[in-house]
């Protein structure tokens, strides 16, 4: 009798082992996070300043800090992972290419179109982020970011147009750089553990 026969909770446990292994080797600093937490913030309060202040045809501005902000993301990600990147931070990766590549192109190309749509439907997109993140991390507080975030998008819905801009920038504080922040401060006593 061979004892090296793979039964399927023998598999079925060295399955579990390869996708936990996979998570704990894609870990995540909290930096990214407070990062764009704090460059939606700037960028939302821009918008809502310049529309305040009469400056509705250039109000729009502040959001060319999105793509700037994801090159350096991208450049950021390049040199952090470099060549140790497992199945989850793959499917993190390609998730969050994926969103911030549509709400660039719905901010800056169909944004006319959307008009007052635009910020809710952006919301939605990154509470899916969010939310797919804090699965792929095991994040409760990424989940629950993800539902308030996705939340504030249908009160965004409601909310009137000159508001949109001050919501989202409430938004990301509360829900992308404080759960920034606790993920650091986590991180780093994970390491101070070790």
């Amino acid at each position: 009798m061979d004892t090296n026969e793979l039964t399927p909770e023998k598999s079925f446990e060295i399955i579990t082992d390869v996708i936990n292994e996979a998570r704990n080797r894609f870990e995540e600093n909290g930096f990214i996070y407070v990062f764009w937490g704090i460059l939606v913030t700037i960028a939302s309060l821009g918008q809502f300043f310049l529309l305040k202040a009469g400056h509705e045809h250039i109000s729009y501005y502040p959001y060319f800090l999105m793509p700037l902000g994801a090159i350096y993301t991208g450049y950021y990600f390049s040199k952090r992972k470099k060549g140790n990147m497992n199945i989850i931070g793959r499917i993190n990766s390609a998730a969050w290419i994926t969103l911030a590549s549509n709400m660039i192109i719905l901010g800056f190309v169909f944004g006319s179109f959307l008009r007052e749509n635009l910020d809710p439907v952006i919301l939605i997109l990154m509470a899916a982020g969010i939310i797919i993140s804090g699965v792929s991390l095991k994040s409760k507080l990424l989940v629950y970011s993800g539902i308030f975030i996705n939340l504030s998008a249908f009160v965004c819905f409601k909310l009137p147009w000159e508001y949109h801009s001050v919501l989202m920038a409430v938004v990301a504080l509360v829900a992308i750089f404080i759960p920034g922040i606790i993920l650091m401060v986590k991180h780093n006593r994970s390491r101070n553990v070790q």
